[in-house]
């Protein structure tokens, strides 16, 4: 579908981003505005137990973790809303309040919006701020570490707690379900490493996703040595009958950068998200084979192009 829309949009001008990548930048003076919007749904994006407050909160972050895997600083935002009749005064101080809430986090301003009545609650985040460069999907070359900024797993396992589907030991249940009602993508760290990165995305639609796109866009190939597994996944995936190692890669709601660093570089690379408050951890690296793959026991395995897909269910 996507890729209709922007076949049938024409040619992207030259010194904008090239259409389909998690930003748009656009000349602006003798600077460059960077464009975000990203929508929440309610009956995709706000699990059970989640509150107005922090479905609010979210939609922001959504567009704050894509800044962050960018490299770029965000100023401000507008908020389109779609609300249910019947909406209550309650509801909309909630919404507020996690647009606040956002705001104080991330140092971001709202600036404006939209209202209108809808079947359930949308909330599209309209978000602008300013670079001279961002990080696009598609700078990776072979030989480059592959990297990430955080660990994986902890929030498909939320989702599953807050649905009811599994059970989990008390502390790990608390962190799981925090991570999916509270995300918060470092902002701090993605500034830091963005003048290292020769390619990043977030990693809202799952790690394997991520790979694959980024693949895609750089003609490399992936190797991962390594799944950044969170901990605690493990021994709750084997208490609920599931894959741990389908957690990791196929879940989603991480809102972490999954990139690529030139190896020279890896070294300051991780010092800066080090004295961002934050770490980087290597998992594999970037080939010329065009394939993504687990290597593990000298054996090299298909990791299949999965993930969050809107409009089908998965």
């Amino acid at each position: 579908m996507i890729r209709s829309i922007v076949a049938m949009a024409g040619k992207t001008p030259r010194g904008y981003l090239m259409n389909g990548d998690d930003v748009a930048l656009i000349p602006a003076g003798r600077g460059k505005l960077v464009v975000k919007v990203d929508m929440l749904v309610e009956h995709t994006d706000v699990p059970l137990g989640m509150s107005y407050r922090q479905a609010a909160r979210k939609a922001v972050a959504m567009c704050v973790s894509d800044f962050a895997a960018k490299g770029a600083r965000p100023d401000s935002f507008m908020i389109s809303l779609g609300l249910k009749k019947g909406v209550t005064q309650e509801q909309v101080d909630e919404l507020g309040l996690g647009f606040s809430d956002a705001e104080r986090k991330w140092g971001v301003h709202l600036v404006g919006g939209d209202t209108n009545e809808a079947m359930e609650l949308i909330v599209d985040c309209a978000m602008v701020g300013f670079a001279e460069r961002v990080v696009s999907r598609g700078g990776a070359s072979p030989g480059d570490a592959l990297v990430v900024t955080g660990r994986f797993g902890l929030q498909p396992a939320g989702l599953k707690i807050l649905s009811g589907e599994t059970v989990a030991d008390q502390g790990f249940g608390e962190r799981a379900k925090r991570s999916v009602l509270n995300p918060t993508p470092d902002l701090a760290v993605g500034l830091a490493l963005g003048p290292y990165l020769s390619s990043a995305m977030d990693s809202s639609d799952g790690l394997a996703r991520s790979l694959h796109s980024l693949a895609k866009e750089s003609r490399v190939g992936f190797e991962v040595t390594g799944l950044p597994m969170a901990n605690g996944v493990e021994k709750f995936a084997m208490k609920n009958g599931l894959s741990a190692e389908d957690l990791v890669l196929n879940g989603g709601e991480e809102y972490v950068v999954v990139g690529t660093v030139k190896r020279s570089r890896l070294k300051a690379a991780r010092s800066a998200a080090v004295r961002a408050g934050g770490d980087l951890l290597q998992i594999g690296e970037a080939t010329a084979s065009k394939r993504v793959v687990l290597r593990r026991d000298g054996k090299a395995e298909p990791i299949r192009d999965s993930g969050w897909t809107h409009l089908s269910g998965r």
